[in-house]
């Protein structure tokens, strides 16, 4: 398979406002993305996502973040066997309260999402979230609806010179839902463990490195009564270079690379699907120009 894409985005940070005694800032942004393909069933998906964030600083010691938005995906068909498809609605609404345990050095997190995106899908429209869902691809908006999860986890930055390290442990436990309307099954997300550590900082006066390293460790998912692997154990490396240029633009330059466990055949939703390795390398550009005080345009090539 060969693949060719094109990305656009455009993020505009608006409505930004002080309430007494703390700050709220409301911020929004508009997510393109189009990819097309040459020896596939579709011939091109593409994606807008709206995504909308609220931030609250509740005071010296905590703050809470909620986010949501709306989404449209649609897929073209490459072949025959395949109909034009489009699926839009809203996101899931997810909430992050991240409390200072430490000023600057330690901080305790606590998440969770509530279920009000598209979580159930017709049987024609597994293509287009099989597309979507996918690594290789890595849209904005991977899925878009589960079932909800609570989760939890540990931040903490430490100086090392000029440069900063960061080291974080999290776990997030999903609930189940009903993947696909007009039939009983029962999708329960297995719960998953994540380790990071990161380094950035400055390498001149305008230029910043950022590199990161995670290990995410999954449990196996269920579909009704029966246990399977699912998604897998994976790692995940990462490494970008920022450089400011003029007053009002920034270009940025990054690779990362994701490996997936061995391949095998597993149970799924719809019958015995084989899951492959995965190893996916990608490298790409984007540059940020900043319009007004409020609004910045960043087109990306990936």
């Amino acid at each position: 398979m060969t693949r060719s894409m094109v990305v656009a985005a455009a993020a505009i940070a608006t409505m930004t406002q002080p309430a007494a005694g703390q700050g709220v800032n409301v911020r929004s942004a508009a997510h393109f993305e189009r990819y097309t393909f040459d020896s596939l069933a579709y011939s091109a998906v593409a994606e807008l996502t709206v995504p909308v964030s609220i931030h609250a600083q509740l005071g010296p010691w905590a703050a809470l973040t909620v986010s949501g938005g709306l989404v449209r995906v649609n897929l073209e068909a490459g072949s025959p066997d395949v109909e034009d498809q489009t699926v839009s609605g809203a996101l899931d609404t997810e909430a992050r309260l991240a409390v200072n345990l430490v000023p600057g050095r330690l901080t305790l997190l606590a998440s969770g999402a509530i279920p009000t995106g598209i979580r159930s899908v017709t049987v024609p429209e597994l293509s287009l979230l099989e597309v979507v869902s996918r690594d290789i691809i890595g849209f904005a908006a991977s899925d878009l609806g589960t079932g909800g999860y609570i989760g939890t986890g540990m931040v903490g930055a430490f100086p090392v010179g000029q440069m900063a390290l960061g080291l974080a442990a999290s776990y997030r436990y999903p609930f189940e839902y009903q993947p696909i309307q007009g039939m009983n099954n029962t999708l329960t997300p297995g719960g998953e463990i994540r380790v990071r550590a990161g380094l950035e900082g400055p390498l001149g006066r305008r230029t910043h490195l950022r590199t990161a390293g995670i290990v995410a460790i999954r449990q196996k998912d269920a579909i009704n009564d029966s246990t399977v692997n699912g998604v897998g154990n994976r790692l995940i490396g990462y490494i970008s270079l920022n450089q400011g240029i003029g007053a009002v633009s920034t270009v940025t330059v990054y690779a990362f690379d994701v490996f997936r466990s061995d391949p095998r055949m597993e149970q799924t939703a719809v019958g015995a699907a084989f899951l492959p390795r995965g190893n996916l390398f990608a490298a790409g550009s984007q540059l940020a120009f900043r319009l007004t005080a409020r609004t910045e345009l960043s087109p990306g090539v990936e």
